[in-house]
């Protein structure tokens, strides 16, 4: 089946970039939207709701019934494509808008409870200078793969696209795809793109790859967008990291996003030095107490963005919320 959706989003994507930039918040994968509601608390803070809601198969690997650990977040991306939130439409008025949707994956490789390369011995299965596919560790990497395009195919079916970052941070070394360097790595990645495309037909999903090192840059043709992942004391463009980002990509017309951060960019000083990230993804919170000031919630409370910060960036005209949205499932959808 051709998919149209797709295209739309990613001509939204690039019609939009330099121009404006995309909100986006990530969910808490490690609870339910019920205990604890990201986009529930944005809206508290600044009246407005995000354009994207990020998602992650973190718990994939530990519940296969009903549908394999993780459903709850594949059934949020449906109702978040819906333009709802904890069954509730967020736009009464705008029925025809559709968030959008990414996932990344903290990949718990081979049921593994850690993905942190010092609490885990899973390693990118290498022999003789390529993937060995042969060994105990690439047949449960593909049991995991086969996992996730279950998921990703539901959504397929909807014609639901999403933004999918996997493989992230890789060259920080910190995950376990990032210990063994750069071959293996891109290997993986090119493997996985090959495998999801071509042998699961998941014809829905936009790759961002987010590695931040030119050496571990795959085949071009495999990204859509190029994305850094950035904790920053400054609240400016970051014009440095959206330099690197831009150049780390051998095809400059790709995407360049803002793919996970702490602090949210001040639109203006995007403008000014011409550095307009396509869109931004802000953590979430690790505290259940709405408003509560702490290192590790990242939305809540004024440790990270304060609340008159928010208040700008969610209500900058250089800044797409919801509202502003259109509608994606009538987007253009023949690529210029």
């Amino acid at each position: 089946m051709e998919l149209q959706n797709k295209k739309r989003l990613l001509n939204f994507l690039k019609d939009e970039y330099g121009k404006r930039i995309i909100s986006g918040q990530m969910d808490t994968s490690w609870t339910t939207n019920e205990k604890m509601d990201m986009i529930k608390r944005i809206h508290t803070d600044t009246g407005k709701y995000p354009a994207i809601k990020g998602f992650d198969f973190l718990q994939l690997p530990f519940n296969y019934a009903p549908f394999f650990g993780g459903a709850e977040q594949t059934q949020e991306a449906v109702e978040w494509w819906e333009g709802k939130n904890n069954g509730v439409s967020l736009l009464p008025e705008n029925p025809e808008i559709h968030g959008i949707i990414t996932f990344c994956w903290h990949w718990r490789a081979g049921r593994k409870k850690h993905f942190y390369t010092e609490k885990t011995d899973f390693r990118i299965p290498w022999k003789n200078n390529k993937l060995d596919i042969e060994s105990e560790n690439f047949k449960l990497m593909i049991d995991d793969m086969e996992r996730v395009a279950h998921h990703l195919d539901f959504l397929r079916e909807k014609d639901i696209p999403v933004l999918w970052r996997p493989l992230h941070e890789a060259s920080g070394g910190w995950f376990w795809w990032g210990a063994s360097g750069p071959q293996p790595y891109i290997a993986l990645w090119e493997f996985m793109h090959d495998y999801f495309t071509n042998e699961k037909k998941l014809n829905n999903l936009i790759w961002v790859w987010s590695a931040e090192d030119a050496n571990w840059f795959p085949n071009p043709s495999t990204v859509d967008i190029t994305g850094v992942d950035l904790y920053t004391e400054n609240y400016d463009s970051l014009k440095q990291e959206y330099e690197k980002a831009f150049s780390m990509a051998p095809a400059k017309d790709k995407i360049t996003a803002l793919s996970e951060n702490d602090k949210i960019p001040d639109p203006d000083e995007c403008k000014k030095q011409d550095m307009m990230w396509s869109y931004f993804m802000t953590w979430n919170d690790m505290r259940f107490k709405e408003g509560e000031t702490r290192k590790d919630n990242y939305w809540t409370g004024e440790y990270h963005n304060p609340r008159a910060h928010k208040e700008k960036v969610y209500n900058h005209p250089l800044v797409i919320t919801l509202d502003k949205l259109p509608d994606l499932t009538n987007y253009r959808a023949k690529i210029i």
